[in-house]
């Protein structure tokens, strides 16, 4: 077998078999997973539509995603499996997307072994990509979003209209985030190295087909909705950040400490190590802004992504977001390790290191993956800081390796 799919085998099975499998109930009660009682509505009443009073309706924010949720529902009245037996069956087959398009995508732009098995550790063992949905099979639609956006990417890559117009229906299907890239995704199809064939015009004219098609999804899927909707938080999601720090209050500085701790920690691993990095790349007389600078034109396409879903998950603000944005930025780690995967290839980073220090980077990848909620077994939130202190420890060992790594090849 090839080693690249044996590693990721690897990585899968020790994240299956040291996840916590909670029923529908618990998903709720332990790990707040209230958007499930939408979505199982939706599924129950396939192959039909809910109908529902005025005071029962569901808001629209949970119910734009009901492509999912009224598929397995359909499946359910068809086969007679019960609804959370498919909802994992869904979330299982979603989370192989994700690998499997990351997996293509380590391929497209050519790394090593290590390389790849670096980048994979990190998308993997992230303890925010997937673990809370195998937990949690019903929140299955964030799992659906973040595989459109690798399928995406893919496209960009490859230079596929196709497989970026299935990514983006896909990811648009899962969340309306995928609103949120579209600007991301134009500047990869004006200015990306496979998409400037032709003039700009023609790739123009691909983003328009890609973009347009998306509204027209978004806006199809508004009016099937629109009879058991009410309204949902669409709008605070955009500007409770503002609202929240035009309120006066007290502590709020600790409060928004804790925030941009939230937001950042799901990306420390790949943060710390592309320091480490380029840190060692200053020792060699290499600034470090030059270090940024001299990346390939798609890294920053991809940090665009990156930017775009990291912003549209700050913007919500602590007294909205404060307990799942970290869930949220963590749809943006396709992109980040995409990025990290073009930074070691531009300069050759972890290709011949140590198989000893790889080791060990990926154990500490390993290790940052027992979450306290989503492993072994805590049922409160009340060990998040120790476990958020542990994890930036972690990440923190993870770039001194990387820079011994990286310093023995210098």
């Amino acid at each position: 077998m090839n080693t690249r799919i044996l590693t990721t085998l690897t990585f899968c099975a020790i994240l299956l078999l040291t996840n916590r499998w909670l029923s529908y109930q618990e998903g709720i009660d332990i790990l707040k997973a209230a958007d499930t009682n939408s979505y199982m509505t939706i599924a129950e009443a396939a192959p039909g539509l809910p109908s529902l009073a005025p005071s029962a309706l569901l808001p629209t924010n949970h119910t734009a995603r009901f492509v999912v949720p009224y598929l397995v529902g359909t499946f359910v009245h068809l086969t007679g499996v019960s609804h959370e037996r498919l909802f994992l069956l869904a979330t299982l087959f979603f989370c192989g997307l994700v690998v499997w398009s990351v997996h293509r995508l380590l391929l497209e732009i050519g790394c090593s072994d290590s390389q790849y098995a670096l980048a994979m550790a990190l998308l993997i063992f992230n303890p925010y990509m997937f673990r809370y949905y195998l937990a949690v099979p019903a929140m299955v639609n964030d799992v659906v979003f973040v595989a459109g956006l690798a399928l995406t990417l893919l496209g960009l890559v490859r230079g596929g209209l196709a497989i970026v117009l299935v990514g983006c229906l896909v990811a648009i299907a899962g969340r309306q985030n995928a609103l949120v890239f579209l600007p991301a995704l134009g500047f990869w199809m004006v200015m990306g190295e496979k998409w400037r064939i032709g003039g700009w015009m023609p790739s123009v004219m691909r983003f328009g087909i890609v973009a347009t098609s998306v509204v027209a999804v978004y806006l199809a899927i508004g009016r099937v909705i629109a009879p058991f909707s009410v309204r949902g938080m669409e709008g605070d999601a955009l500007t409770g950040f503002v609202r929240w720090l035009l309120v006066p209050s007290v502590g709020k500085l600790n409060i928004l400490a804790e925030y941009v701790l939230r937001t950042v920690i799901c990306l420390l691993f790949p943060i710390m190590i592309l320091l480490s990095a380029a840190l060692v790349k200053r020792f060699r007389g290499i600034k470090i802004t030059a270090f940024f600078v001299w990346m390939p034109r798609e890294f920053w396409l991809s940090m665009l992504f990156v930017a775009a879903l990291y912003g549209f998950a700050f913007l919500g603000g602590p007294e909205l977001f404060m307990s799942g944005v970290t869930r949220y930025v963590s749809h943006a780690l396709p992109a980040m390790v995409l990025a990290f995967a073009i930074a070691m290839k531009r300069y050759n980073l972890f290709s011949d290191a140590e198989p000893s220090l790889m080791l060990a980077l990926g154990a500490l990848c390993a290790m940052g993956s027992f979450h306290h909620m989503t492993t072994f077994g805590g049922t409160t939130s009340d060990k998040a800081m120790y476990f958020a202190v542990m994890y930036c420890i972690l990440a923190i060992f993870a770039g001194v390796i990387a820079f011994v790594a990286l310093r023995q090849k210098s």
